[in-house]
């Protein structure tokens, strides 16, 4: 299957969607090994976007002078994040799971599967950017819409101290307390429903 990145998020008006998908590219790309030379470099990127985010906040007070200014800015950083979407595209090369762990959204394919899903692999879980964090990834699969996340103290399984949806297979938690070890797990939601739950990826969070 040809997978590649969507940019769909680029042209739409929704400031929010927009904002956010671009915060959450940064993130996931910012010393993802995979993508060890980013074309263009991040620190451009993260620099036009800040820039975006001031002119966005001076546009809110109105004034066509603050608006245009605006547009200029998401004008060059929409076109920067294109730049690197290809980028992505080409070092990716069609591994779905590279290409997920950049941040970028995936293009849907153009069939629907039917029936129910499997339940996902047990997610692979690495420690976070911070401390009381963590970072779980498993394989997409092919018709899911979104994933349910569930993370747990391994002491006490059955009982959910963190909850979260995400659209992709992929999901970062913090708040946790260092020193215990947390169980992972999630399931897929597609058209005929939601999968079974997946085996527990597990760590200790520091």
């Amino acid at each position: 299957m040809n997978v590649k990145p969507a940019i769909g998020f680029l042209t739409k008006d929704g400031q929010g969607s927009f904002t956010d998908k671009v915060a959450a590219i940064l993130q996931w790309m910012t010393n993802n090994p995979s993508y060890p030379n980013p074309v263009p470099d991040l620190g451009t990127v993260q620099t036009a976007f800040t820039a975006y985010k001031v002119a966005t906040a001076d546009a809110s007070q109105g004034g066509k002078q603050n608006i245009a200014v605006r547009n200029a800015r998401r004008e060059e950083l929409t076109g920067l994040m294109r730049q690197l979407s290809s980028y992505v595209s080409a070092t990716a090369n069609g591994d779905l799971e590279v290409l997920i762990s950049s941040g970028f959204p995936v293009q849907k394919p153009s069939r629907t599967p039917i029936g129910p899903l499997p339940a996902p692999d047990a997610p692979v879980v690495v420690p976070g950017p911070v401390t009381g964090s963590l970072k779980a990834t498993s394989t997409p699969l092919y018709g899911a819409s979104s994933y349910n996340w569930s993370v747990a103290l391994q002491s006490e399984p059955e009982t959910d101290v963190k909850t979260a949806q995400t659209t992709g297979a992929r999901a970062e938690f913090t708040g946790l307390t260092p020193g215990q070890i947390y169980v992972v797990c999630l399931n897929a939601v597609g058209t005929a429903g939601v999968s079974d739950w997946s085996d527990g990826g597990t760590l200790m969070v520091v």
